[in-house]
């Protein structure tokens, strides 16, 4: 994960909950922290009513100037996987305008792509809500197998398959820009430009 020294300063050096002493323990130590949530009850008691829907959200990207980042409809170790994925990628590239103009990022942790929109319902990501109240976060929505999103016609999985809780900007006009961003690391570019810029002209 990405450089964190200087960020961590601001957060609490203790909390009265174990579960966000240890969560404090990881961002100090990574940056940031994930937190997984089963749609399966691991306690055993029979009145215990599971979520919907597994989900996981991130805890300390506030540290960084990036939104806080969920999924939903995964299995834990996926969903730990992306979430780190996405928040190394949006320490080099810039989250703003991967949800501005709609860019469907490429993953390692899946086979196909996903998107990043803004949440309106962020009352799931607890640990969240009680360390960065008043940040936003992002919902990272991922495609089914024709590649297709929940809001567009055609999408194969049920709703509780992945619960929405943002909204999709659907328009049909997208700003100039790439339209496909990869979390792979690529040539460095830089290296044939500033070569020609110090080519002698003839």
């Amino acid at each position: 994960m990405a450089d964190h020294a200087a960020a961590i300063r601001g957060i609490p050096r203790w909390h009265p909950d174990p579960i966000i002493r240890e969560t404090l323990a990881t961002i100090r130590r990574f940056g940031w922290a994930v937190t997984a949530v089963s749609d399966e009850c691991a306690c055993g008691d029979a009145a215990c009513l599971p979520q919907e829907c597994a989900f996981a959200y991130t805890t300390g990207l506030a540290l960084h100037t990036i939104p806080d980042l969920a999924v939903y409809g995964l299995d834990p170790r996926t969903s730990c996987e992306l979430l780190n994925e996405l928040g190394d990628l949006f320490h080099r590239t810039d989250w703003r305008s991967v949800v501005d103009r709609r860019i469907e990022v490429e993953v390692h942790a899946l086979d196909v792509p996903v998107r990043v929109i803004e949440i309106v319902d962020k009352a799931d990501l607890l640990i969240t809500n009680e360390l960065f109240p008043n940040h936003p976060a992002l919902q990272v929505v991922w495609a089914d197998d024709l590649g297709l999103y929940p809001w567009q016609e055609g999408y194969c999985l049920q709703p509780v398959h992945q619960l929405v809780k943002g909204i999709a900007d659907v328009g049909a006009g997208h700003l100039a820009g790439p339209h496909v961003v990869s979390a792979a690391d690529g040539p460095d570019r830089t290296v044939p430009r500033r070569a020609r810029r110090r080519r002698p002209r003839e």
